[in-house]
């Protein structure tokens, strides 16, 4: 379990001396250390690994070093002290992206498109690679890349970037499932599992609000009124943010506060436009909400997960 410390400020309050003020900071200087050194080889693994597939492009290329630094954060994981626990993580996750890219791309390949096949083996992955490696990351892309069986994806060109959902009404309701049951299952595993099914919950949420979002600006196949979308979502974070504000559900309040604010400004600019008036008192109100979430993140005793 990981707590964080102000040892400064305890050492100033005299909870703790100076000599165990000294002891720690000098773990936490070679912990450091060892760190930034764990990073720097894994990231360089990992651009040597993309630049040698640039090389040879070729979906066979890509999963075979993909493979490669996967079985070297093994080996490293097994022959090793913890001391390298870092390095083996980056390159065991990094290895398990670069195979799930080269999966798409060996149907792209082969059939001359992306179906439904490569991205489910590539959630299975994910999912079922998180779960051994109790990573959080792997776990949030495996929810994540749900979202593109529903016809979601991002693009980009010249100096623009772009976001879509096909169905948000479907993303909504789908995504708004798998957060309540993530939550609840999270309640009853050992904290490690816990901890992949919280980001699981969160990634789930944010899928929804992006949906709510999407579905404000143009509305749905199944639902074309845009201000149904509106209504709703402002209601859905109200009566959410009610539950979480009893619950001490930090997090959560936060994120809602933030797509709060997207909303809102979503709505006030496409209504009034972007005049003088209306960013002046777009500037005061955002002002007094950011003043608001501080006096509210200050005032709930935060358990040490939800933070």
């Amino acid at each position: 379990m990981k707590i964080v410390l102000n040892i400064k400020e305890l050492l100033e309050e005299g909870q703790i001396d100076q000599i165990v003020y000294d002891r720690l900071l000098l773990l936490s200087k070679s912990q450091t250390t060892s760190l930034a050194f764990n990073l720097l080889i894994g990231f360089g693994i990992v651009a040597a690994s993309i630049g040698a597939i640039a090389l040879t492009p070729s979906p066979y290329s890509c999963f075979g070093f993909g493979l490669l630094v996967c079985v070297f954060g093994v080996l490293i994981k097994i022959k090793t002290s913890d001391q390298w626990a870092v390095l083996s993580l980056i390159c065991l996750m990094s290895g398990l992206l670069i195979c799930s890219a080269a999966i798409v791309w060996f149907e792209e390949y082969i059939f001359q498109e992306i179906t439904y096949l490569s991205i489910s083996m590539v959630i299975f992955l994910l999912g079922f690679s998180s779960y051994f490696l109790k990573s959080s990351l792997l776990a949030g892309i495996s929810v994540l890349n749900l979202s593109t069986l529903l016809g979601s994806g991002v693009g980009y060109e010249f100096a623009s970037y772009f976001i879509w959902l096909e169905y948000p009404l479907l993303t909504i309701i789908i995504f708004s499932i798998l957060a309540i049951c993530f939550y609840s299952l999270s309640k009853k595993v050992t904290a490690e599992n816990e901890r992949l099914l919280i980001t699981g919950s969160r990634v789930s949420v944010f899928l929804v609000n992006l949906g709510f979002w999407m579905g404000s600006l143009g509305g749905d196949m199944w639902l074309e009124s845009p201000h149904l979308f509106s209504i709703a979502w402002a209601l859905a974070i109200f009566g959410i943010g009610f539950w979480a504000w009893k619950e001490n559900r930090v997090w959560l309040i936060n994120v809602l506060g933030v797509f709060a604010s997207v909303h809102f400004y979503t709505q006030w600019f496409h209504t009034l436009g972007a005049q003088p008036l209306s960013l002046f008192l777009g500037g005061v109100i955002a002002i007094g909400i950011a003043v608001l979430f501080k006096w509210l993140n200050k005032s709930y005793k935060r358990d040490t997960f939800d933070n």
